[in-house]
């Protein structure tokens, strides 16, 4: 069989002809002249190798094979008409598809929030989730594998992240010590009273943004630490800090999830010390159109979380 060529002029010729059932509204209508409008109609029969309309003076009816055709044809239209949708909202960023990463921190309370908040906002936008430590997320948004990261990072970081950043939620540090530890029972510590403690830290392989961040607080305090373990979790820090291997600085969005043979102990820092933030990360270069939208809807959410907090 020779494939049936016809395009949208003859459909909408078509379309508008089953409507009217006049010929003379129908080309006024398209804007074309009536001969021109019956031999596109005339064409799309030959193509078809049916006949679509019974033509007398008096009126212009459907035939059985027109009226069958007329139905598919609505479908098609309206088939289009969704895929213009659909490309406009794309292109806009209102349907479409995120990969987002997060680390330890971000999981507790920043991430589910943001998600929810965003969802509500943009429901046609799906979502992936991947876990990776801080440093792995900068890796995934510079090789285009992620769309977005949620990770770690502090004000005046020596090394540049590689990637744009922006913080959304303040994540102070706190001290994790044993429960029976001297320094226990207080209410603050500071870092200057941790100076000949013994440490357990993150991995350099998982840890690397947080460590910078560690060894910059114990500088500003004047002191070199004592690094006694490592570990790559946040389950063995804790671990390792419960097995009176050393004590611990990390995050404050962990405190609800701390040991329980543990104490966490908020760390009296003065305005001199880098702040430490749970952020946002992106490519610059990023082509998807539903980061922006990611990013913008942050603010409104992060407001509503830190009343919530508060």
């Amino acid at each position: 069989m020779n494939p049936v060529r016809f395009d949208l002029h003859h459909l909408r010729a078509f379309k508008m002809v089953a409507e009217q059932l006049h010929f003379k509204k129908a080309a006024e209508l398209l804007h074309i002249t009536q001969p021109g409008l019956t031999r596109i109609i005339k064409a799309l029969e030959e193509a078809l190798q049916v006949e679509l309309f019974e033509r007398s003076t008096r009126q212009v009816k459907l035939t059985a094979a027109g009226y069958l055709f007329l139905q598919e044809t609505e479908h098609v239209f309206m088939h289009l008409t969704r895929a213009i949708e659909l490309a406009q909202k794309a292109k806009f960023g209102n349907i479409g598809h995120l990969v987002i990463a997060y680390n330890d921190y971000a999981i507790q309370d920043v991430l589910p929030n943001t998600l929810d908040h965003f969802r509500r906002q943009y429901p046609s936008i799906t979502t992936d989730l991947l876990y990776m430590p801080t440093q792995e997320q900068i890796q995934g948004l510079q090789q285009g594998s992620l769309d977005l990261g949620f990770g770690f990072a502090f004000s005046d970081d020596p090394e540049e992240l590689g990637v744009q950043w922006k913080p959304v939620f303040q994540d102070d540090p706190v001290v994790l010590l044993q429960k029976d530890h001297p320094l226990a029972g207080r209410k603050f510590i500071s870092l200057e009273d941790l100076a000949n403690e013994r440490f357990v830290v993150g991995s350099k392989n998982h840890w690397q943004v947080w460590r910078r961040y560690f060894y910059s607080l114990c500088r500003h305090a004047g002191f070199h630490p004592i690094i006694a373990q490592e570990a790559s979790t946040i389950t063995g820090i804790m671990s390792l800090v419960a097995a009176h291997m050393g004590i611990a600085i990390l995050s404050q969005s962990l405190r609800k999830y701390v040991h329980r043979d543990l104490v966490a102990i908020d760390l009296a820092l003065s305005g001199q010390y880098p702040r430490s933030y749970i952020s946002i990360m992106w490519q610059e270069n990023n082509a998807n159109p539903c980061v922006p939208l990611f990013i913008q809807d942050i603010s409104p959410a992060f407001a509503m979380q830190s009343a919530l907090i508060s």
